[in-house]
């Protein structure tokens, strides 16, 4: 995905790759390169200018190696990012280190009225320290006692378990009287069965289960399914989880989780389509065009008649700017799934400039059409009142931030909504001194993502009264 600086609003720290903890499917567990290291408050302040953090909503640190407990940056940081604007700061935490006057320093830090610390806590007592290894459930209780007296926002974070699923309510309860604000459980599928845990954790090799004969094209076993780790079932299910995972990391720009998350539901089931798909996705979001298409490839060997990924694989062909089969790969996944609208939006550029703008007006007509719940006309809309200089399309700046009646005059004086929108696209679109294209999903926008979310909220709160123009 393309972003602009200014459009930017949310930011993920990595603020240390240092954690006390040793989670056993954890990417930084076992892992030999992933060095030891931390930013420092010159790196924050480089990173973070006033003129920066004045634009954002949101920082948080939820470290994919390591836990910003474990920083001397952490506090300075927040109390940086605060005074430079920044009104809300999240941190991740598995709790089990510091002593309870940095908690408390931590919650006079952490003021602003949506600042949270997320303790992810996976079980209670006798449990917890199971998956998230080398952590104190007594040290992990001091810690969050200190915060919350201290005026602290907690919230618990609960991975769900075979080895903990029984004590959810039980969780629930305590971190009520703790005083948490919230209690989240989650299920996971980082351990399929203990048994792989077992393996895995002390090998850090995925290994087949003794006694299952796998078969080479398969990873069914050739005997009945039994409760034994290798059936089928258990597979499946695990695959599915982790491609849950992978598209919810997917959606949040989590890029790099996505494609970790994809490779283990394929590791579990090679021949999931799916999964093909949502790691190529990843890998064209991060730049790297030839790793995607080869997981497309695989994809559409799996399953021929995918139309998503006939999309995605239009989108590699218009970044390239080879147009021809740009639309020829659109078309097929319309042909497959004629209700596409993602894939109508980006036929209708490539037809643009292929030099068809009648073909390119009617595909924009059907994506809106689509997106609106509305059944495809036979022609493009035509405008209700005749075409003057009133009529021409809005500009980018003058109609991607409409406001209320505003927006309601904007799409009476186009006489639809339907034509409003039209316009709007086909005036992006001709204005762009270069197209920005998004592969996620296969929807690549002439304008900012957040442009399109505006028109998308206005649409959803206007919709009644603009259908009585």
């Amino acid at each position: 995905m393309y972003l602009k600086y200014e459009d930017i609003r949310r930011v993920s720290v990595e603020i240390t790759s240092r954690c006390n903890a040793a989670c056993p499917q954890c990417p930084r567990t076992g892992n030999p390169i992933l060095p030891g290291a931390e930013l420092k408050m010159q790196d924050i302040e480089r990173i973070f200018p006033k003129e920066f953090c004045s634009q954002l909503d949101l920082v948080y640190m939820c470290g994919n190696y390591g836990d910003a407990m474990t920083s001397n940056t952490t506090i300075p940081a927040i109390e940086y990012l605060h005074r430079m604007g920044v009104p809300h700061i999240c941190l991740y935490t598995n709790g089990s280190g510091r002593n309870p006057d940095w908690w408390q320093a931590l919650a006079q830090t952490m003021t602003g009225e949506y600042d949270r610390v997320i303790f992810s806590i996976d079980g209670l007592a006798d449990t917890n320290s199971i998956y998230r290894q080398n952590t104190n459930w007594d040290r992990i209780m001091q810690s969050v006692n200190a915060f919350i007296q201290a005026g602290g926002k907690a919230v618990w974070h609960y991975l769900i378990f075979e080895h903990n699923q029984h004590q959810v309510e039980a969780a629930r309860d305590l971190a009520q009287q703790l005083g948490f604000v919230e209690f989240v459980p989650k299920a996971t599928s980082r351990f399929v069965a203990k048994e792989i845990y077992d393996k895995e954790s002390a090998t850090q090799q995925p290994q087949k289960p003794e006694n299952s004969q796998l078969d080479a094209k398969s990873d069914c076993p050739n005997q009945p399914a039994t409760a034994n780790v290798s059936a089928p079932q258990h597979q499946e299910q695990a695959a599915l989880q982790f491609q849950r995972q992978a598209e919810e990391c997917l959606k949040k720009g989590q890029l790099s989780e996505a494609i970790a998350a994809s490779q283990q539901a394929l590791k579990i089931q090679p021949n999931f389509a799916a999964a093909c798909k949502t790691l190529g996705n990843a890998f064209q979001g991060l730049g790297k065009m030839q790793a995607a298409a080869d997981c497309y490839a695989k994809a559409l060997q799996i399953q021929p008649n995918f139309p998503e990924v006939y999309a995605n694989v239009g989108s590699l062909y218009a970044q390239k700017q080879q147009w021809q089969p740009a639309s020829a790969y659109y078309q097929k996944a319309i042909e497959l799934k004629p209700n596409f609208a993602g894939a109508y939006r980006n036929l209708a550029k490539v037809l643009t400039q292929l030099g068809q703008p009648e073909k390119a007006n009617y595909a924009w007509y059907q994506a809106i059409a689509i997106e609106t719940s509305q059944a495809p006309a036979q022609n493009p809309p035509v405008p209700s009142k005749p075409a003057s200089e009133e009529l021409q399309p809005p500009s980018l700046e003058q109609y991607k931030n409409p406001q209320g009646d505003q927006f309601i005059q904007a799409v009476e004086k186009f006489g639809s909504l339907n034509n409003y929108y039209r316009n709007v696209e086909i005036s992006c679109q001709t204005q762009a001194s270069k197209e920005i294209f998004i592969s996620f999903e296969a929807e690549l926008w002439p304008c900012c993502w957040v442009s399109h979310t505006k028109y998308a909220v206005y649409n959803h709160t206007y919709r009644p009264q603009m259908l009585a123009l």
